[in-house]
């Protein structure tokens, strides 16, 4: 990703620290084995487009209304990539001993989105607590799985299909349009 514009340009700065963020989702994507090595060099490869023409856009030393809006659609194409890849059915291999702590460390970073969308207030009390009680019932059928001390293979790709559907539920409740009251 190549750096766009001064720190002083507000448009060029916005591009920056969205295409920033989006390499950093495609990163924490490899490193939990949502996304496969093929996903994530065509969404990296995408990264490299908008960058790009940015680089163009800012050729004349700004970025006019039209430059920003054809960028912030191509950027909002590829989080909705992002997203999409990262919550389709493939994913790395897991090794047994890898199950359990992916399982957690998805929770865990989808109770986080829940609390962001309550403190930014993209969520409402209602929403959130549904997604909570979501949360609530894979927590349950997680314990369910290891209650035998071991998360077989099965188990494992069900949980993983509940988490997807919740991810989703929170993607879906974040970007609705609805704030708290």
């Amino acid at each position: 990703m190549r750096a766009i514009g001064s720190a002083s340009s507000s448009p060029a700065s916005n591009i920056t620290r969205r295409l920033s963020n989006q390499a950093q989702r495609i990163q924490r994507g490899m490193a939990d084995g949502t996304l496969t090595t093929e996903e994530a060099k065509g969404l990296s490869a995408k990264q490299a487009q908008i960058g790009e023409a940015a680089s163009r856009a800012l050729a004349d030393g700004s970025i006019d209304k039209k430059e920003r809006k054809e960028l912030r659609q191509m950027q909002r194409g590829a989080s909705r990539d992002i997203f999409e890849q990262r919550h389709n059915a493939s994913e790395s291999p897991v090794t047994a001993e890898e199950r359990a702590p992916r399982i957690e460390h998805h929770q865990k970073n989808m109770s986080n989105r829940i609390e962001k969308g309550i403190s930014d207030g993209s969520l409402t009390s209602e929403e959130a607590k549904t997604l909570k009680d979501q949360q609530a019932r894979i927590e349950e059928a997680k314990s369910n799985a290891m209650s035998d001390g071991t998360m077989d293979e099965t188990e494992y790709n069900q949980l993983r299909e509940l988490q997807r559907e919740a991810s989703r539920a929170i993607f879906s409740a974040r970007h609705n349009g609805g704030t708290r009251a």
